[in-house]
C-alpha cells in the first residue's frame, strides 16, 4: 500500500526525492494507527527513496518525527508501539514534539458529560485544543501550551500529503438490538456504559449526516474514516486505505464510491483472487475479503479511468510487494481508453505470473465489479452482456450477438423487505404484521411464505413454501392498522422469488418459482411481473449460465463463495427484456419451463458439469431466443463460459467436495482439483 501511494516516479508536491527540505516537509497521517505498521511502512518508503537519490535518512528522521508524521489511536499501548517502531529507525537521533497521540474515547471530560469517538472527532472543522491537550497528557504526560496549539494545526483539514489507514470495520448499527442495554460494537470497548455507547453512536451519526459526508451506518466505521481521510488530505495528496471488499460493491458504500469517482484521479484498486476468505485479506487479523484503495485528491479531467489490480495470492514478503507495487503503478500510469478498448497488463515476478491489471471507466453509480476476478476475460464478457451484447469468448473477431436487455425494475416490482413482513421487535415495537409459522401448520397454508434458504429443497425450479403467515393479534385500537399492513403484504404475493443471498457453492437457484402466489421472505423477496406470461422466460434467464453471470457480476462478494444482492439493488440487476419476446417465444419458454421443472440442478460451482443447466441453456438460447446451435456446442462460448465460472474462486470458494444426485436424495464426494 505504501509503495502504491508513494511511487518512485511521482514524489509528493512535485518535488525531487533527494530534496531534503521538500521531503522533510511532508505530512503523513494515520488516524487509526494501531501498532504503526502502515505509518512505519510509509516512513520507510520515504526514507528509502530519499536515500536512493543521495539524501541522508538520519537527517530526515528528526524533521519527520517532529513535524511530519501523525499517528492517532484510542489504545494507548498501541500508540506507544507506533512511537517505538518509528523512533527505532534512527535511535541515535533525538527529537521532540511528535504527534503520536491517544485520542479520547467515551466520556473524557466535564464530569463525563463530554463524549468522544476517537479520531473521528477530528471531522470537526475546529478541533478542540483541550481535547488534544487531554490526548497528549494521556499519551506522554502532557505538552506545553504552544505545543498543543501546534498539534491542533497539524491535524487540521487539507494538510496531509498522504493519509494511509487500515480503519476499524465494525458497524454502529445493531439490527439485533432488542432494548437499550444492547451493545453498539464500535463503542463498547473500555467498559463504556450503554448510555455512553448510545451517545457515541449519536455523535458518529451526526458526522455521517454532515453535508460533505459519505459515511453510512451499514457500511461501518471504515466509511467514517474515509470521510476523515477526505477531509484531511490536501489537494494533490493521496489517500491509501485497506477496506473490506464490500466497499467496492455494497449499497451502503455508494456515496463513498461516488466521492472517489468525482474527487480522485489515478485511482488504483487492488484485490486478491483466491479461494479462502482469509487468503483474500491483506490484514493479518482479518477473516473477510479486503481491498486496497489508492487515489489522489484531484478532480479527474475527462475520462474517469481506474486500474484494477488482481493478485493471485498475497505477496510473500516485502520485496515481492514492493516489486508488484512498482509494476501496478507503472501499468496504471500508461494512457488507456477504458473498456471500450479492452486491455490488461500481466504482473510477473521472474517467470511467475502474480496477477493482472484491468483498466476501466468508473461507473456513474453502482458497484465496481471488475475487482477480485481471477479470469481477466470475464469482466469484459459481463460488461458487454449487461448492455445486451453476447460476446464470443476466445473469438474477439466475431460480431457480438444482440440480446434484448433491460433491468428487473422494468419487468416487475420487487416485494417488501422481511422486516415489513415478520413481527420482529425493533426499538421496542413490533413492525411486521405476521407471526411466522415454520414449517406451516396446515398442509395447504392460507398465507404461504417462502422465507429462508435450504439448498437441498431448492434443487428444482419450483419450490414449495417453507412457512405460513399468521396475522398477529394486538389491542383492538391497533388491529385495524395491522390488518391493513397484512393486506398490503399479501398483495405482493407472487410466483417469482429472487434470491438476495446466494451461496454459489451450495445453492442451485437464483429465481425460485412457486406453484401459487406466495409471499417472499428474508431469503426470497418476490418480484411481481407486469405480465405473468413472462414468468417462465424470466425464470429460465435468471437460472441460466448468463443469469448467473449477471448476478455474480453485481453481487457483494465480501464472503467466500457467496454473493449478496441487497433487496434495494434487485431492481437494478440486468435481465433479459422479456417484453421484446414474441408470443411464440413466450410459448416456447413456457414449454421449456414445464419440461425442466422436475429436473434437479447442481450448485452453481458445478455449472460446468450440470446436465440440467446445460439443457436449460440450450432451451433458452436456441429454442426461445433462436440463436444458432453453435453457441452451446462443446468448446463454444457457453461451454467455455461455464468452465470459466466454475474455476472462479469467488464462486467455488475452495469447496473440496461435489454434490452427487442419487435416486433418494444426494450425497457428497471429495474433489482435489481446487
Amino acid at each position: 500500500l505504501a509503495g502504491l501511494a508513494l511511487p518512485a516516479d511521482r514524489p509528493p508536491r512535485g518535488a525531487d526525492w533527494g530534496d531534503a527540505d521538500a521531503i522533510g516537509a511532508l505530512q503523513i497521517g494515520d488516524f487509526a494507527c494501531g501498532t504503526g505498521t502502515l505509518l512505519s511502512a510509509a516512513y520507510q518508503r520515504v526514507s528509502l527513496l530519499h536515500e536512493f537519490e543521495g539524501g541522508d535518512p538520519a537527517v530526515l528522521h528528526q524533521r519527520l518525527m517532529q513535524d511530519g508524521l501523525v499517528g492517532l489511536d484510542v489504545l494507548n499501548i498501541a500508540v506507544h508501539f507506533t512511537a517505538t517502531m518509528l523512533a527505532a529507525a534512527h535511535p541515535e537521533v533525538p527529537f521532540e514534539g511528535d504527534c503520536l497521540l491517544t485520542m479520547p474515547y467515551g466520556a473524557w471530560s466535564n464530569g463525563g458529560a463530554d463524549i468522544a469517538v476517537g479520531s473521528l472527532d477530528l471531522l470537526d472543522a475546529q478541533v478542540k485544543p483541550d481535547m488534544l491537550d487531554y490526548a497528549a497528557a494521556v499519551t506522554a504526560g502532557g505538552r506545553r501550551p504552544e505545543h498543543v496549539r501546534d498539534l491542533v494545526t497539524r491535524v487540521g483539514h487539507s494538510r496531509f500529503d498522504l493519509v494511509i489507514m487500515n480503519p476499524p470495520y465494525a458497524s454502529p448499527t445493531n439490527p439485533e438490538a432488542q432494548d437499550e442495554t444492547a451493545k453498539v460494537p464500535p463503542f463498547a470497548a473500555f467498559e463504556t456504559t450503554p448510555e455512553q455507547q448510545a451517545a457515541m453512536s449519536k455523535r458518529a451519526s451526526a458526522f455521517a449526516r454532515a453535508e460533505e459526508a459519505c459515511a453510512h451506518g451499514n457500511a461501518g466505521l471504515a466509511s467514517n474514516f474515509m470521510d476523515l481521510a477526505d477531509a484531511k488530505v490536501r489537494p494533490g495528496g493521496a489517500v491509501a486505505l485497506v477496506l473490506p471488499l464490500s466497499a467496492l460493491s455494497g449499497q451502503s458504500w455508494e456515496a463513498t464510491r461516488r466521492r472517489w469517482r468525482d474527487r480522485y484521479s489515478n485511482v488504483i484498486v487492488v484485490t486478491i483472487a483466491s479461494a479462502g476468505a482469509r487468503s483474500r485479506a491483506f490484514s493479518a487479523d482479518t477473516a473477510i475479503a479486503e481491498c486496497l484503495f489508492v487515489g489522489w485528491r484531484a478532480e479527474p479531467q475527462g475520462s474517469r479511468l481506474a486500474a484494477f489490480a488482481t493478485l493471485y495470492e498475497l505477496p510473500r514478503n516485502a520485496n515481492s510487494a514492493a516489486l508488484l507495487a512498482e509494476q501496478i503503478s507503472n501499468a496504471a500510469a500508461e494512457p488507456r481508453n477504458g473498456f471500450a478498448a479492452y486491455s490488461r497488463s500481466m504482473l510477473q515476478l521472474g517467470d511467475t505470473v502474480m496477477g493482472h491489471v484491468l483498466f476501466g471507466e468508473l461507473p456513474e453509480e453502482g458497484p465496481w465489479t471488475v475487482a477480485g476476478i481471477l479470469d481477466p476475460e470475464l469482466p469484459h464478457f459481463a460488461l458487454r452482456l449487461a448492455s445486451g451484447e453476447l460476446t464470443h469468448l476466445g473469438r474477439p473477431d466475431l460480431t457480438p450477438i444482440r440480446i434484448p436487455a433491460t433491468k428487473i425494475q422494468d419487468l416487475g416490482e420487487r416485494g417488501p423487505v422481511d422486516r415489513d413482513i415478520k413481527a420482529d421487535a425493533r426499538g421496542g415495537t413490533l413492525r411486521g404484521p405476521f407471526l411466522l409459522r415454520k414449517p406451516p401448520h396446515a398442509p395447504v397454508p392460507a398465507i404461504p411464505i417462502l422465507w429462508g434458504h435450504s439448498a437441498v429443497r431448492e434443487r428444482r425450479l419450483i419450490v414449495a413454501p417453507d412457512s405460513e403467515g399468521e396475522i398477529r393479534r394486538v389491542a383492538p385500537a391497533d388491529q385495524i392498522k395491522v390488518n391493513r399492513d397484512a393486506e398490503r403484504v399479501i398483495d405482493t404475493a407472487s410466483r417469482i422469488h429472487f434470491s438476495r443471498d446466494l451461496n454459489f457453492n451450495s445453492q442451485s437457484l437464483i429465481v425460485a418459482s412457486t406453484e401459487h402466489p406466495t409471499i417472499g421472505g428474508q431469503g426470497w423477496p418476490t418480484i411481481s411481473m407486469q405480465d405473468e406470461t413472462h414468468e417462465p422466460a424470466f425464470a429460465l434467464w435468471c437460472n441460466s449460465s448468463l443469469g448467473l453471470v449477471m448476478y455474480w457480476w453485481l453481487a457483494n462478494k465480501r464472503q467466500n463463495g457467496r454473493g449478496n444482492v441487497s433487496i434495494s439493488k434487485i431492481p437494478s440487476v440486468p435481465a433479459l427484456d422479456t417484453r421484446a419476446l414474441t408470443a411464440e417465444q413466450h410459448a416456447a419458454a413456457a414449454r421449456a419451463f414445464e419440461d425442466l421443472k422436475d429436473r434437479r440442478f447442481l450448485p452453481f460451482d458445478q455449472i460446468d458439469e450440470d446436465p440440467a443447466r446445460h439443457e436449460l441453456d440450450r432451451r433458452l438460447l436456441v429454442d426461445v431466443l433462436g440463436l444458432d446451435e453453435s453457441i452451446i456446442a462443446p468448446s463454444g462460448t457457453i461451454d467455455l463460459l461455464r468452465r470459466k465460472l466454475a474455476a472462479e474462486p469467488q464462486i467455488h470458494g475452495g469447496k473440496q467436495r461435489r454434490v452427487i444426485f442419487t435416486d433418494d436424495g444426494e450425497r457428497y464426494e471429495p474433489r482435489d482439483d481446487r
